[in-house]
């Protein structure tokens, strides 16, 4: 891998970043509202103006939109001398912000790794089961028809709302609390009344957020596997006795592993947007939710924030990503 294009590629991600600074900063200055109306609300009137002023000195409210700009953008840069202080104090409770995220993010991280090992492994092995349908149906019309009907279903669930799904699969485990706990208690639920670990409480909101990432890796490895399976070398491995599920297995998914890289960095984005409403239906004390009740409470230092991390992961997963499809694509090893 050249060092030109690490270089590049690093500097690609930390333009973006600064322009995602950038741009949330100026929309969180252009909001109305004078934050400590939020961050006191009814008991500001009881404050004395003199301690109200030492307030907004001590948050940074006082200087200029471009000293406030580049204080916080130093915060993500650089330690500060109280480390509990480097992000702000949110504007809901006064804790710090790195506190708030910190104690979210384990639901987050849970919720998304799991969705994404669903979608891209069951994509996958399902991709590859369509393709190998497909050409069996050339010779047995049955198997052809159940092909069809598998695609036709995917294209269905790929269709369906998010959302509707989410509210389709809470109202149907509703009927049996005993077996699964009424998300309206939220992961905390899991260990009193009934015996479900964490992950299998997650794995609903998981297969809701994974569904359409599984559908989309599922037809795109179906229609790669039909191009490879055309190649001559698999003509040559079918003629030596192999089976055609041997080289499908040992050869054609191999093969079409560096397409499926790719769509792994561009599955961040939804990941992250999917999060924010599969948490908020399901109750899970995630990031996603945390974005909800900021937004609405006006909790610019916690969304300016969550807007920086989310965008981190955004470009370093597409970085991993590219790095990943080039040390396994053997072309661009050989004209390196």
């Amino acid at each position: 891998m050249h060092f030109s294009f690490l270089a590049q590629r690093v500097i690609q991600a930390l333009v973006t970043l600064l322009t995602v600074s950038l741009v949330s900063f100026a929309l969180m200055k252009s909001l109305p509202g004078d934050p400590l109306d939020i961050l006191l609300g009814s008991a500001q009137k009881d404050i004395a103006p003199q301690e109200l002023d030492t307030l907004r000195r001590e948050l940074g409210l006082n200087q200029d939109p471009v000293k406030q700009y580049s204080l916080w953008l130093a915060s993500w840069l650089a330690p500060v001398r109280d480390e509990n202080l480097a992000l702000g104090l949110s504007y809901r409770d006064g804790r710090p912000v790195k506190e708030v995220i910190m104690e979210r993010l384990p639901a987050t991280l849970a919720l998304c790794g799991l969705a994404l090992v669903l979608s891209f492994s069951l994509g996958i092995a399902l991709g590859a089961i369509l393709a190998y349908l497909r050409l069996r149906g050339e010779r047995s019309p049955a198997v052809r028809s159940l092909s069809l009907v598998v695609s036709a279903a995917l294209a269905g669930f790929y269709a369906m709302p998010a959302f509707w799904l989410a509210f389709l699969l809470v109202a149907a485990l509703a009927l049996r609390p005993d077996l699964y706990p009424p998300p309206i208690f939220g992961i905390s639920a899991p260990g009193k009344d009934v015996d479900l670990t964490i992950v299998a409480y997650l794995l609903p909101p998981a297969l809701i957020l994974s569904l359409r990432r599984l559908v989309k890796v599922a037809l795109y490895v179906k229609e790669l596997a039909l191009q490879e399976l055309s190649s001559p070398y698999v003509l040559s491995a079918l003629a030596k006795g192999l089976s055609l599920f041997q080289v499908t297995c040992r050869h054609v998914l191999k093969n079409c592993l560096v397409p499926v890289v790719n769509l792994l960095g561009l599955s961040a984005p939804s990941l992250v947007g999917g999060s924010v409403l599969i948490e908020t239906i399901f109750c899970l004390p995630g990031l996603g939710r945390l974005s909800v009740e900021a937004a609405f409470g006006r909790n610019y230092p916690v969304l300016l924030s969550l807007s920086m991390l989310y965008g981190t992961v955004v470009v370093v997963a597409s970085f991993a990503a590219d790095c990943l499809s080039r040390s396994l694509d053997v072309r661009l090893k050989e004209g390196n």
